[in-house]
């Protein structure tokens, strides 16, 4: 693993020990790919959430849905650690963290081993040379298809008008099938943290749910 990841945590320096300490964060997730059923102890489907943040709407969902299984992968454990407290403090059984960097999904999961994804309000990346770190890349989106099941589906969110319309051009481009779209979409149901922010502060909500 990429020492900057731990880099990154200097000022909370403690996010990662108590991740490591607390059985529920995997570090080392390759170590699981084919048999993440084995951590939940079951076979539900597994739903993962891609740039999770501090988890709170994958965390309502996992509570509502006890017959589906949560992955809450993001890169910053300062952040994790907080989903980490809520999981904890809920009790919530159906649910684990992936603290690394967002990349390489195909080694972390098997052919077919997801049901669903999240995309939610992710970084747009707006500079051209940056536009291959962000999430709904084509070249991640094939990678996204190979980890989900046949008809398994892909739910995105953005404040970002660019991100929207380059992200629809994107789905396109490796044969996705658009479900729905919506440049001013209603609310979800929990409401995340950044969602609510951006609707406090008058921003349009664009969402696409595809599948490949």
């Amino acid at each position: 693993m990429d020492v900057v990841f731990f880099m990154r945590m200097r000022k909370k320096w403690w996010a990662v020990p108590t991740l490591l300490d607390s059985g529920k964060a995997f570090f080392w997730p390759e170590e699981n790919k084919g048999r993440w059923s084995e951590k939940f102890n079951n076979d539900n489907p597994i739903h993962l959430d891609i740039g999770c943040g501090s988890g709170g709407y994958c965390l309502a969902l996992a509570r509502k849905d006890k017959n589906r299984n949560f992955v809450l992968w993001d890169k910053e454990a300062g952040v994790l650690v907080y989903a980490l407290d809520e999981l904890l403090e809920s009790n919530v059984e159906n649910a684990l963290i992936i603290p690394r960097e967002i990349d390489h999904v195909e080694n972390i999961f098997a052919e077919n081993e997801v049901d669903s994804i999240t995309i939610h309000f992710p970084n747009p990346w707006p500079k051209n040379r940056q536009n291959n770190r962000r999430l709904t890349y084509p070249s991640r989106l094939l990678k996204y298809k190979n980890i989900l099941k046949p008809d398994g589906e892909i739910d995105f969110r953005t404040d970002d008008d660019e991100l929207y319309v380059d992200t629809l051009s994107y789905i396109e481009e490796v044969d996705g099938v658009i479900l729905e779209k919506s440049d001013d979409a209603p609310p979800t149901t929990p409401i995340s943290h950044y969602e609510e922010r951006f609707r406090e502060n008058g921003v349009k909500i664009k969402y696409i749910r595809f599948k490949f």
